[in-house]
């Protein structure tokens, strides 16, 4: 049974009388359910459970809530053994796309909210927990509240641990999640969903992610705050592109390693693939390569001549490149400033497109440096402190 002391339940009549009054309720939008139904109130709830959808008719977003919080309050009184079995036959038909409508004042809205408090509900039984949440992150979705709920990696995480969620139930949850974000145009949430999703499969069982890495890959890609992706590459799911889908995880080196001009000559030979496999306006990928390939220039070059960048970039060396290197600046891809009279950008900092070996071992140099220069610092503040003062008389 669930926890009723989390719920905003108040019954003041017995729960065989409540039900009668919903079968007359339901009958009355057209269900066929006998008026008083069976005698065990488990079995009536059942049957009354399995014609919840027809509750979506109802025009009033505020009577939906009503009656789906009066069953709701009855599903909660549940035998143990019998929870489960109708928490997921509420959840059917709650999910089943009849409840429309986006946000809190429509009826998926009251969906959302009655999910909500059974979620809350039933706390201390986790499998029930985790029915409840699939279907609240796809209610959410399609009313537009997936932004209300934590959807946090850390939070899920912590909540598929305490479900005891196997592997199956983690992916399905991931999977749905990471669909929710995108259509919240959240995509670098998504993008870290979907390397959680990846992270579950192994080298065993890689073949068997195709669909999930070329998601991941491409929600990463097509991300225009994601600038890094040797992580990806390091993935088992992600490395069997290579043989399943060997220009996907071309498409990945680019974006990883490549220039603007190795970007060009790849959709050269495949017109088609950004518009049908990527699915995304060709100047976003363009733009972001241009953001990459500077990245690049300015890890090998702290002063850059404007000519030579509007060359790599295929910019003219105008104002429309100075706006670009701007923008660029705003995205935290580098740091720098334009010198008008000598036509050069001086590059201060700048995102490295990967993180391996030899970028830990230069944080690792500039980190013992500035050590250094602090224990310095220290020993002649404690030197000065030290020296005799003369005193005015």
């Amino acid at each position: 049974m669930a926890d009723t002391k989390s719920l905003p339940v108040f019954a003041f009549i017995d729960d065989l009388h409540q039900l009668e009054e919903l079968r007359g309720y339901l009958n009355k939008l057209g269900a066929k359910l006998d008026p008083q139904g069976p005698k065990e109130p488990t079995d009536n709830l059942v049957e009354v459970v399995n014609t919840v959808a027809m509750v979506a008719s109802v025009k009033s977003h505020s009577e939906v809530d009503l009656i789906l919080s009066s069953i709701s309050s009855l599903i909660v009184c549940v035998p143990g053994d019998r929870a489960h079995e109708v928490v997921s036959k509420f959840c059917a038909q709650l999910t089943s796309g009849k409840f429309e409508g986006e946000g809190w004042q429509s009826n998926a809205g009251a969906a959302v909210r009655v999910l909500s408090n059974l979620f809350r509900g039933f706390a201390k039984i986790g499998d029930i927990q985790q029915v409840i949440f699939e279907s609240l992150i796809s209610i959410c979705d399609s009313s537009r509240l997936i932004s209300d709920i934590d959807t946090s990696v850390p939070v899920i995480e912590g909540y598929m641990k305490a479900w005891g969620t196997d592997r199956e139930g983690r992916q399905r949850i991931l999977r749905a999640l990471h669909v929710a974000l995108l259509h919240d145009e959240r995509a670098d949430q998504a993008a870290k969903v979907m390397l959680e999703l990846l992270g579950t499969y192994t080298s065993a069982n890689a073949a068997a992610a195709q669909e999930d890495a070329r998601e991941c890959v491409r929600t990463a890609v097509v991300d225009p705050k994601s600038f890094s992706f040797d992580h990806l590459v390091r993935l088992d799911a992600v490395h069997h592109l290579q043989q399943s889908d060997p220009l996907m995880h071309e498409a990945l080196g680019l974006f990883t390693s490549g220039t603007l001009k190795d970007y060009q000559s790849f959709v050269k030979k495949n017109p088609k693939f950004v518009q049908e496999k990527l699915k995304v306006a060709e100047e976003i990928l363009v733009k972001k390569m241009r953001l990459l390939t500077l990245m690049s220039i300015a890890e090998k070059n702290q002063v850059i001549r404007l000519s030579e960048l509007a060359a790599e970039l295929s910019l003219p060396d105008s104002e429309e490149l100075e706006e670009f290197i701007i923008e660029a600046i705003q995205v935290n891809a580098i740091s720098g400033k334009i010198n008008e009279v000598q036509r050069t950008l001086s590059v201060t900092s700048f995102q490295h497109r990967s993180f391996g070996r030899e970028q830990w071992a230069g944080l690792r140099s500039r980190l013992s440096a500035l050590i250094s220069m602090v224990k310095s610092s220290h020993v002649n503040i404690r030197n000065v402190n030290q020296e005799p003062h003369e005193t005015v008389a």
